[in-house]
């Protein structure tokens, strides 16, 4: 597995009450699968995949709750 590149992202969301922006990570990587079954093989919880214009994608929150998409880069 081997990382690509890495950017902080804002993103929008709308609720109710207006909208809010929050950061996220993005780290893109050749090969989502391989990553998240060797961050689970170490204790991390990721959430996914799910498939967003045909990459895979995997959530996980890091430290103070912030975060963070593992995305393949194909």
């Amino acid at each position: 597995m081997k990382i690509i590149s890495y950017q902080h992202v804002s993103t929008v969301d709308s609720n109710e009450n207006g909208e809010s922006s929050r950061k996220v990570l993005r780290v893109i990587v050749d090969d989502a699968d391989e990553f998240a079954n060797m961050a689970r093989s170490t204790g991390i919880l990721l959430e996914g995949p799910v498939i967003q214009e045909d990459k895979r994608v995997y959530t996980l929150l890091a430290n103070q709750h912030v975060p963070v998409t593992i995305q393949s880069e194909k």
